[in-house]
Parts: structure tokens; C-alpha cells; sequence
């Protein structure tokens, strides 16, 4: 007695597995999110003091690289939501200030440790003739909002001064037209 194989059937409807697929965009779509987000910490939203003029140099513009220093509001990032706003909008508490480097905020405590770790990152060829000593070749931008003491301002450019950073510029906004 023989037993009769069945011829098996072909399957003419071939499809493409898409799982993979699927997964491979997931990853795309994670890391171009993360990046974008690593290229926005440095920017806070901010009100910028309004400059009385702006002469731009276009020999100062350098490849040096930079370090954002922005100081802003602790408390939700809105002076209206400050329960002390009865300045007109000026906030002088100094607690209710952060100071923020590379989108995380730097006690003050610690703000000239983290201004020479900044400092030593990049260091430049040669000794300073005048300091004896080598510069840092970083360049610090300092982004207040307008509300925020100057006297932070102030200490900020103090603690390069003292950890050998010699290039800092502040931010202003644009004034109108006139």
C-alpha cells in the first residue's frame, strides 16, 4: 500500500514583511528627535534689553568656540507668575534667578567651577605676554533677561575675568528702526 503524497500548492501572493521596516523608522524618528533637541538647550526664551545701537564689527566674528550663559527666571521662567511682582515686573530676589549654562542651572556656588571647566576646555597656543599666563580661547555670550539684576551680569563677567576667559559678549535685542 502506497501512500499518495500531496503535491503542495504555490502561493502566488508574496508580500513584504514590513516589521522591520517599521522599526528601522522608529529609530530614524529617535534619533533625529534627540538631536534637535541637544541643538535648542542653550536658547531660553527670553526678553532681551533693547540696545541703543549696534555697530557690527565683522573682524571680530570668529570660529572660537562658544558657551551660551543665560540668566533667567527660576520660577516657571514668567515674572508674572512671581508672587513678588509688584515692581512693575522686576523680580530682585536673587533666589528667584537661575543662572544657566548649557541648559542646566549652575549654582552660584558652583558658577566659577563651572566657568573654569569652560575655560580649561580650550586653552590657546600661546602665553598671554601681559597675564603670564595661558588664556582661555572660549567665548562666553551672556543672555540676561531685561527684569534680571545687572549685578548678575556683573558677577558673571567678574568669574571670567578670574578663570581666564577674556572674550565675552552680552546680548541685547535689536532696537526699532528709526
Amino acid at each position: 500500500m502506497s501512500k499518495r503524497r500531496k503535491v503542495p500548492t504555490i502561493k502566488e501572493d508574496v508580500t513584504c514583511n514590513l516589521i522591520p521596516m517599521v522599526d528601522i523608522m522608529f529609530l530614524l524618528l529617535l534619533f533625529f528627535l534627540l538631536g534637535a533637541d541637544m541643538s535648542q538647550r542653550e536658547a531660553a526664551e527670553l526678553v532681551l534689553p533693547t540696545a541703543s545701537e549696534i555697530k557690527e564689527n565683522e573682524k571680530v566674528k570668529t570660529d572660537d568656540p562658544t558657551t551660551t550663559v543665560n540668566i533667567q527666571h527660576a520660577q516657571g521662567g514668567d515674572l508674572g507668575k512671581c508672587p513678588l511682582n509688584a515692581n512693575n515686573g522686576y523680580c530682585r530676589l536673587p533666589d528667584h534667578w537661575a543662572v544657566v549654562i548649557r541648559g542646566r542651572e549652575v549654582p552660584r556656588e558652583l558658577l566659577k567651577d563651572q566657568l573654569k571647566a569652560e575655560a580649561d576646555e580650550t586653552l590657546e597656543t600661546d602665553i598671554d605676554p601681559d597675564a603670564k599666563v595661558r588664556l582661555s580661547a572660549r567665548k562666553i555670550i551672556i543672555r540676561a533677561d531685561k527684569a534680571a539684576p545687572y549685578g548678575d551680569v556683573n558677577k558673571i563677567i567678574e568669574v571670567c575675568g578670574l578663570v581666564g576667559i577674556y572674550k565675552i559678549e552680552v546680548g541685547a535685542a535689536v532696537p526699532p528702526p528709526k
